[in-house]
């Protein structure tokens, strides 16, 4: 009896997907969203999952996995077959070896199970751009020039003490303990 090996199509299309999905006729993580610097997030990791796939009609046994594989990036994948007599009553997901063959025992029933694990990088998110002036002003910080940057100016009104003729005495008295440093004391009208 001669032994012939037959390829089955399997559809990517249907199945569990969690956080994958099926585009351009490939498995992919399914994007969350951008970082700051425009590069796509993913979650770290996801899985596809095959319906059953009944296999004793077309074929006696299983022996291994095989399919074009392009990994983008430092993403990795591990590919898992569980095998049923009954199509109700499944093994646990055992890993395909490095060659695609498999530890299962043959039976009538079989589903495949695809994990994509995500490399993981550094990513920029900005919580706020500083684009509303005066947002985050407190006696502390300011935010008026578009960066978030400590209070440096500080406008205190002054004390009249007495209006001779042709002008007025103005006074302010300022701990020195409210102040590490002083750069300069202006005095101006208004």
């Amino acid at each position: 009896m001669a032994i012939q090996e037959i390829a089955l199509n399997i559809d990517l299309s249907v199945g569990v997907f969690q956080d994958t999905v099926f585009q351009d006729q490939k498995l992919k993580l399914r994007k969350l969203g951008q970082d700051a610097d425009g590069n796509p997030i993913y979650p770290a990791f996801g899985f596809w999952e095959s319906m059953p796939i009944l296999i004793q009609d077309k074929i006696t046994s299983l022996k291994g996995i095989a399919g074009t594989i392009d990994v983008s990036g430092g993403a990795t994948y591990k590919q898992y077959v569980s095998t049923s007599e009954d199509g109700f009553n499944w093994s646990t997901y055992e890993e395909a070896r490095t060659d695609g063959t498999i530890h299962n025992a043959p039976a009538k029933y079989v589903k495949l199970k695809i994990e994509i694990i995500a490399e993981k990088k550094d990513s920029n998110f900005y919580i706020d751009d500083f684009k509303v002036p005066g947002k985050y002003n407190n006696k502390f910080v300011e935010s008026e020039a578009g960066f978030l940057s400590l209070k440096r100016t500080y406008r205190d009104k002054m004390d009249m003490v007495s209006s001779p003729p042709g002008g007025l005495i103005v006074s302010k008295k300022i701990k020195r303990t409210k102040f590490k440093k002083m750069d300069a004391i202006k005095v101006g009208r208004g």
